[in-house]
């Protein structure tokens, strides 16, 4: 009789242990998923649910519970709602401290852990750290799969995205950095791709553009702000000049891109359901690439290329109309280059658009501006900012008979208000 009461106390006790895990776990379920979408008005009723939900958690199962991890990431996005990046950086920190005990140090569950602490540092200024955060995810996940593994490509198109969010938002010196960090991402993209990636696979063609918009966006910003150097002691020496280098170093990175233009053309060749156009536009492009770099030759022989591609299509006047005859801006970066420019750019209020006129050179440079509506007047400093804004473009020139042309062609512009 005894020994049945005991064994039904022992039961009783282990229903409830269970229950209480398992109204545990519903709770941190629920907790995670009430607040996934959070506003920032309800951030400090989060924030509290999470720290009750954690002290409850961690008083019945201990302080590194499996079930902790996720609610310490809902905590440190509550937090990042608050603007509160110091305690999001902790509760991120600790989350991800949970799965290494739990599931080893290298535990690829950490992931979303050190890309939102990478965030957290971006928050607070130290970009260092942040890059550190990253080398640490991108170096668990080769741990895990290899460099050269397939798996791998979405890593680093994550990382490339950061990076590239990242670069507009910095100055000059800075904005090298993380492009550096995003040339060497993207060589490994191009690795993993050339050793492991389908030509077929219709995800394939836009990563080698990615590689190649890396390749363009730091061979821009040297053109521009110069290739850092850190003061250091040297001797010169005959023939030895700092100018050389930029050429040597924009003539790397266009070889780099060029490698990966022709493979996006390689690809789109094998796809299951080529396209004329996509075909076309992707060796127009390589065109535009030679043209941007200063190979004039090659850039007309590409074109040539890509309208023997074109006269194959249904209805090649239109495609036509499309590569060559609307002076289609020349940007590999994607809008990035854009975005650095508003940032570093005073706010401007748009006060109308108006229609401009102007002639495209053979290189694609654009002169000649003449306003279409004869209403509008614009003054001396107006009519310069508008030239500086176009002249800062390069365009796609129009192409017949197996040579580039000029071509006049009319573009719309925002007239910012004065002063602006």
């Amino acid at each position: 009789m005894n020994a049945r009461l005991g064994r039904g106390d022992f039961i009783k006790r282990l229903c409830t242990v269970t229950l209480r895990k398992t109204l545990l776990t519903f709770m941190v379920v629920f907790v995670a998923n009430s607040y996934s979408q959070l506003p920032e008005e309800k951030a400090d009723t989060a924030i509290s649910d999470y720290l009750i939900a954690i002290d409850e958690v961690e008083a019945h199962q201990g302080a590194y519970s499996a079930e902790l991890s996720d609610l310490f990431m809902g905590l440190g996005n509550s937090y990042i709602t608050k603007q509160q990046y110091d305690d999001a950086n902790l509760a991120f920190q600790r989350g991800m401290q949970i799965e290494r005990i739990n599931f080893g140090l290298d535990s690829l569950s950490q992931t979303a852990y050190l890309m939102s602490i990478a965030d957290t540092e971006k928050y607070l200024g130290d970009i260092e750290q942040a890059e550190k955060a990253l080398d640490q995810l991108y170096n668990l996940n080769t741990k895990n799969y290899g460099r050269s593994d397939i798996r791998m490509l979405p890593v680093i198109e994550s990382l490339m995205d950061w990076h590239a969010e990242l670069y507009p938002l910095r100055k000059p010196r800075g904005g090298f950095s993380t492009l550096i960090s995003l040339e060497r991402l993207a060589n490994g993209m191009y690795d993993v791709l050339d050793e492991n990636a389908s030509l077929e696979d219709p995800g394939t063609p836009d990563r080698y553009k990615r590689v190649a918009q890396a390749q363009f966006l730091i061979a821009n910003h040297i053109k521009h702000y110069g290739e850092r150097r850190e003061t250091t002691f040297s001797v010169a020496v005959e023939g030895s000049s700092a100018a050389r280098t930029e050429p040597r170093t924009s003539y790397k990175h266009f070889k780099r891109g060029r490698a990966a233009l022709q493979k996006v053309i390689e690809s789109l060749m094998q796809q299951q359901s080529p396209t004329i156009s996509d075909q076309a536009d992707a060796i127009a492009s390589l065109g535009d690439w030679y043209l941007i770099f200063g190979q004039i030759s090659s850039a007309t022989k590409t074109y040539q290329l890509a309208e023997e591609i074109i006269i194959t299509a249904e209805r090649p006047d239109e495609l036509r109309l499309l590569a060559f005859e609307t002076a289609k801006t020349i940007d590999f970066s994607d809008g990035i280059d854009q975005r650095l420019m508003q940032q570093t750019a005073p706010a401007a209020e748009i006060t109308q658009t108006i229609e401009v006129s102007m002639q495209i050179s053979q290189s694609g440079f654009a002169s000649d501006f003449q306003v279409v509506d004869d209403k509008t007047t614009l003054t001396k400093t107006e009519i310069k900012v508008l030239q500086k804004h176009f002249r800062k473009k390069r365009f796609r020139p129009f192409f017949s008979n197996g040579q580039t042309q000029t071509m006049r062609v009319n573009k719309n512009y925002d007239l910012a208000s004065p002063g602006a």
